[in-house]
């Protein structure tokens, strides 16, 4: 049924692209900017999907420069607000700080826009909690991993299956408790894998050295919290503080404030109206979400859109990237049938 969804989504892609009936809603829809959102950069297997690889960012932003529509976030708001009417945009994001996001400067890409949102804590530090988990998985000393008091059941991890299957669950279940409860379930899970290495054994993170060099290559730099609560299962002060001191450290590094900042998973369970507020007296002139769509000039500053990118979102059936899907779902027709959809 999945590969059957597949052809209909790129078929349907095809027809809309290649027909001029994206063009026609971009058109009508008027000025937008569609803002993307990655997080590594790297071609390794990843259980979760978070990594592009650098040959597709490189295809995505050659792509983009034909069509004369990529910009720098502020570009593109300030385009926003005042730009040709039927213009739609595009801007780069990512996410965390990984050590990977240095390819940005590198090769292929060099002189692409981009803003990267970093977790300050985990800077020349320990990887993201998702990272530690597939580590540990990867690492363990023990194959059965039994959560069944949690009704998640067992897991035999000498299997591959098995392991996606439970790099597939884990993270859901474990983003639904409190941050204290959250810590003590992933502590549970850690313990039972026994991993037979330090979980920051392979250095997955910037250090502020990276990050200096991304900022004077002309890449900005934006806030994620200290150490990429969601903000929701945190109280006051614990939410003010994370984002206080991420923005403080970020300060003290590069010599100036951050003007950009994302909301750790950034769904709409993930932040409310407090840490919008705590956003907007930490000095920042926008907020990024992970919910999808096409920011429009009444979009609100500190709810911009995005489209989660990882390898193989806008492939065709046969695995090659498909510029029809890819321009299609970010800012046609196959995107708004999809946001309304899911609606």
């Amino acid at each position: 049924m999945m590969q059957v969804n597949g052809w209909i989504r790129y078929l349907c892609a095809l027809a809309f692209h290649y027909s001029g009936l994206d063009a026609l809603y971009r058109f009508a829809s008027g000025r937008g900017l569609v803002v993307l959102m990655l997080h590594r950069l790297r071609d390794e297997h990843d259980y979760y999907p978070l990594s592009t690889r650098i040959a597709t960012l490189s295809r995505l932003v050659q792509w983009l420069r034909e069509d004369d529509v990529l910009v720098s976030l502020d570009e593109g708001l300030a385009r926003l607000a005042g730009g040709p009417r039927r213009a739609v945009n595009y801007a780069i994001t990512l996410d965390d700080g990984y050590l990977d996001n240095l390819r940005l400067v590198e090769g292929e890409v060099v002189g692409t826009p981009a803003t990267v949102y970093i977790a300050t804590g985990h800077i020349g530090g320990d990887p993201i909690w998702a990272y530690r988990l597939s580590r540990a998985v990867e690492t363990r000393s023990q194959d059965l991993l039994d959560l069944g008091r949690h009704g998640l059941g067992r897991f035999d991890l000498s299997r591959p299956n098995e392991r996606e299957r439970a790099l597939q669950l884990l993270p859901p279940w474990l983003k639904q408790f409190s941050h204290d409860e959250f810590e003590a379930r992933l502590g549970e899970v850690l313990g039972q894998l026994q991993p037979t290495e330090p979980l920051d054994a392979k250095r997955d993170m910037m250090d502020w050295s990276d990050v200096r060099t991304l900022d004077e290559k002309g890449i900005d730099i934006g806030g994620h919290t200290c150490s990429h609560v969601l903000l929701s299962r945190v109280d006051d002060a614990t939410a003010r503080l994370e984002i206080e001191d991420c923005t403080r450290a970020i300060e003290r590094e590069l010599g100036r404030r951050p003007r950009h900042f994302a909301y750790p998973n950034g769904t709409a369970q993930d932040f409310g109206e407090r840490d919008i507020d705590l956003v907007k007296r930490a000095g920042y002139a926008t907020a990024a979400t992970s919910i999808e769509g096409v920011n429009r000039p009444g979009t609100s500053h500190y709810l911009l859109l995005r489209h989660n990118v990882h390898d193989s979102r806008y492939r065709a059936p046969d695995g090659t990237l498909s510029r029809a899907l890819f321009f299609s779902e970010t800012s046609g027709l196959l995107g708004m049938l999809r946001t309304r959809l899911a609606a």
